[in-house]
């Protein structure tokens, strides 16, 4: 009995993601009989261009919970970073290259300011961020004037409306970033020790490593991604808007702790907290289709993520 046992959780135990993975497509199967749109290719690609910007931040965001911290900012840095390159677009006359670049340079500054803030000064994370949060999304609305920037010039759609072998160029562009981030973090001997820091920070910095200066480089890069994801989005829409962003600090939390990752750190992957973004819109389009009150779509994230969070914690102290 207890070889039978060992035999079946044997794969899941090398591959932590497969389990989420059953579980997503189970939800795809059953709402696949419930709905026959839903397993359309077409439903799918909705599904994908849907969790593409969150996508984008998402992988800032896990490298930081990987290492025991957390970023609330996220959400609030994309609409500052959407705004300054449609204003750098507008009134500034930059080319939509440069432009792009001085975005998303904005949220690396801004990242900087988390990580300097938290990892030198010695503010918590939570607060840092939750600031920093008020602060992008003040300047956001005072740059704007609390009115959208637009109309943009011609070819700013390019960066996320080319069409690429039937998709937007915008969800190559994510799956290249994310393809690079986790082989990066899975293959080499620095997204290893995200892992020990994560884990142990008394016991990483006794090793020789660099604690500081990586969590502040992973708050400058999630800074930096949160910018890009805005500015994809603003390309998508042609126009920049302060409210963008809103809320996507909690699904890419909700995500990342669905998909696996601790959130004392230590734990997880991007791959993991990818498929946990994926089974969250997987199950929030699969209840619309059905009829489910809007209104009650985040008290399901919520059940969602307390659940997966409680089988995590069980797993941990077993």
């Amino acid at each position: 009995m207890q070889m039978t046992k060992s035999v079946i959780t044997k794969p899941f135990q090398k591959v932590p993601e497969l389990g989420l993975t059953l579980v997503l497509g189970a939800a795809v199967v059953f709402f696949s009989f419930t709905n026959s749109y839903f397993a359309t290719v077409d439903s799918f690609k909705v599904i994908l261009v849907t969790v593409l910007y969150t996508g984008v931040v998402l992988i800032g965001e896990a490298m930081l919970m990987i290492v025991g911290e957390i970023d609330l900012s996220v959400g609030a840095i994309a609409s500052l970073g959407s705004i300054s390159t449609g204003l750098f677009l507008t009134k500034g006359g930059c080319s939509l290259p440069v432009a792009v670049i001085l975005g998303v340079g904005v949220g690396a500054l801004m990242g900087l300011l988390n990580g300097y803030v938290t990892v030198k000064i010695g503010i918590p994370a939570f607060i840092t961020t939750l600031s920093v949060m008020f602060l992008a999304r003040g300047l956001a609305y005072v740059l704007s004037g609390g009115d959208p920037v637009y109309p943009l010039p011609q070819g700013a759609g390019k960066l996320s409306r080319t069409e690429i072998l039937g998709l937007p160029s915008s969800v190559w562009i994510f799956l290249v970033l994310f393809g690079i981030a986790d082989i990066w973090l899975r293959k080499t001997v620095t997204g290893r020790k995200l892992y020990l820091i994560g884990g142990n920070q008394v016991a990483a910095r006794l090793s020789g490593i660099k604690v500081a200066k990586i969590k502040i480089s992973l708050f400058i890069f999630s800074g930096a991604l949160s910018s890009f994801a805005g500015i994809l989005l603003m390309s998508k829409l042609q126009r920049s808007d302060a409210v963008t962003g809103l809320g996507w600090e909690l699904n890419v939390i909700s995500a990342a702790a669905v998909g696996g990752i601790m959130l004392t750190g230590g734990g997880g992957s991007l791959t993991g907290a990818f498929i946990g973004l994926l089974f969250l819109q997987v199950i929030l389009q699969g209840l619309v289709m059905l009829g489910l009150d809007p209104f009650l779509l985040d008290a399901v994230v919520g059940i969602v993520m307390i659940t997966a969070v409680w089988i995590a914690f069980r797993k941990k102290t077993q």
